[in-house]
């Protein structure tokens, strides 16, 4: 498990310049190690015979193998160094080229090594910070340094790098320790989570599927207030929801939503997927769940919002964003939703067919339909949804399981079989 600090740097005025000089030296490599990988197509130990021909007189073997490494994890063809949103605030004559310059040349990069007592760039002693000058044999740049009490980084092998940004330095930090044992066990229940653009729905179930409890979170902050707010909302939410599991022992199911392949839709679409932290949600989940070893398991979104309006809602008297979330959960259990809700064609050609559930409904065209009933519904006979014909002795919504309140199914009727997920181990 990677965990990362972050602190602040400060150093007298003739370090100061001297550490720019070779932030500016040692993005310059970089930028031109990319090219190297990116136009001429070279790996490995070409790569920096390659960086060395111009710039071994101004940076050590270490800094030019940092700058190497730094450079092979782009994979984007055409990248834009320094940003492309600064890059249009410079054509539009926003910021200035110094400025500009700047954005490009703003970090210092080392790498961890054990065998060269901890970092051979760049170290930390206490409260002090020490930058190597390869200018001469020996000669180190000493700065100062502020760290949170709370960190205590693994000091015999740390990455280090250092910003500037606004005229101040940044110092983030980087080791790796130990994850933490699984405290929580899925036979104990399962807490779901459905994400929202304005909060979060929880459901804890226990381990066969029923609800046991429910809550809206709402989040109104991280729609509209400044990004540290709503990030520091987000880590509250996240840190709330992984105590509740593992006070209860139970993992978290998570939506596994993509918004990328989504384009154009409604102005209110649009703006919703501008402002949806979803990506952090889970981001913030899944780090503090992995920091106090809780598991995490990710599912298959599709159709939540429409089952849990159709069964759940009048049931348990749920809004729709906790009756997804005890979709997702009982789906990260491993079920899948009975059918107790009929499905009519809506006219005469089939095109469409309208989904009759406890007091709600829900039109779907015949693919959408078929997809979730191969997928997410278990039937004791297969349904046909090619229009007004349905299979001889098949009635959509009667049976054993019609009207029946999901408790306590066994491996054999669940549908557990074939309900693909992925769960988060690291």
């Amino acid at each position: 498990m990677r965990r990362v600090a972050h602190g602040a740097v400060w150093f007298p005025p003739e370090a100061e310049r001297r550490v720019l000089e070779l932030m500016k030296l040692q993005c310059s490599a970089t930028r031109s190690a990319y090219q190297g990988i990116q136009k001429h197509g070279l790996s490995g130990n070409a790569v920096k015979k390659y960086v060395k021909r111009n710039y071994m007189a101004d940076l050590n073997q270490r800094y030019i193998a940092d700058a190497c490494a730094a450079a092979s994890g782009i994979t984007h063809p055409s990248a834009l160094f320094g940003g492309k949103r600064a890059w249009k605030e410079l054509q539009t004559s926003t910021i200035s080229k110094v400025e500009w310059g700047q954005r490009r040349n703003s970090r210092l990069y080392s790498r961890g090594d054990r065998t060269k007592g901890g970092n051979p760039n760049i170290r930390i002693s206490g409260e002090t910070i020490l930058v190597n000058d390869p200018a001469q044999w020996g000669q180190w740049l000493a700065g100062s340094v502020y760290l949170p009490k709370k960190w205590s980084p693994d000091w015999s092998c740390y990455d280090a790098r250092l910003l500037y940004r606004d005229g101040k330095f940044r110092l983030v930090l980087s080791w790796i320790e130990a994850t933490p044992p699984i405290v929580t066990d899925r036979a104990k229940g399962i807490i779901g989570v459905d994400t929202n653009p304005e909060g979060l729905g929880v459901a804890c179930l226990n381990s066969e599927g029923n609800l046991l409890s429910h809550r809206y979170e709402t989040l109104q902050r991280i729609q509209f207030a400044s990004e540290g707010r709503r990030d520091n909302d987000i880590r509250l939410a996240a840190k709330a929801l992984v105590e509740k599991a593992r006070s209860q022992q139970t993992p978290v199911a998570l939506e596994k939503l993509n918004f990328a392949k989504k384009r154009g839709g409604s102005k209110k679409f649009r703006r919703m997927k501008s402002n949806f932290l979803h990506r952090k949600l889970i981001e913030a989940v899944t780090a503090r769940a992995l920091k106090e070893g809780v598991e995490v398991i990710e599912v298959h979104p599709a159709f939540s919002s429409i089952l849990g309006n159709l069964k759940y809602t009048k049931m348990y008297a749920l809004n729709r964003h906790t009756a997804a979330a005890l979709v997702i959960g009982r789906r990260g259990l491993g079920f899948r939703e009975r059918q107790d809700f009929t499905v009519t064609p809506e006219d005469e050609s089939g095109g469409r067919l309208t989904l009759e559930g406890r007091g709600h409904s829900q039109t779907l065209s015949q693919k959408a339909c078929s997809w979730l009933m191969n997928r997410f519904v278990r039937q004791s006979k297969p349904a046909d949804l090619t229009g007004p014909d349905p299979a001889p002795g098949w009635k959509p919504g009667i049976g054993s399981s019609a009207g029946e309140i999901p408790v306590g199914e066994s491996s054999t009727t669940t549908g557990r079989r074939g309900q693909r997920q992925h769960v988060v181990r690291r």
